[in-house]
């Protein structure tokens, strides 16, 4: 089964992985990192600004990009 990262990117802080899991195919990995993406939208503290001008990106196993998730269009589908 292919491995894969969510690696966030956002202007305010440096790249890390948020999390990695083996998945059957790249579609199961997107709608994990959609989820992802949204639960970190969710659950961020009411405090802490809310940074929209960065991504989830989907790596393989090694660690090249095969996608790209918005967190704006995340956000916007949840504000």
């Amino acid at each position: 089964m292919p491995h894969y990262f969510f690696s966030l990117k956002t202007r305010n802080a440096t790249p890390h992985t948020e999390r990695s899991g083996d998945f059957p195919d790249l579609r199961t990995a997107l709608a994990a990192a959609n989820a992802a993406a949204r639960s970190m939208l969710h659950t961020r503290p009411h405090r802490i600004p809310l940074d929209v001008h960065g991504s989830l990106d989907v790596e393989d196993e090694r660690r090249r990009p095969v996608a790209r998730i918005m967190l704006a269009d995340v956000a916007r589908q949840i504000f």
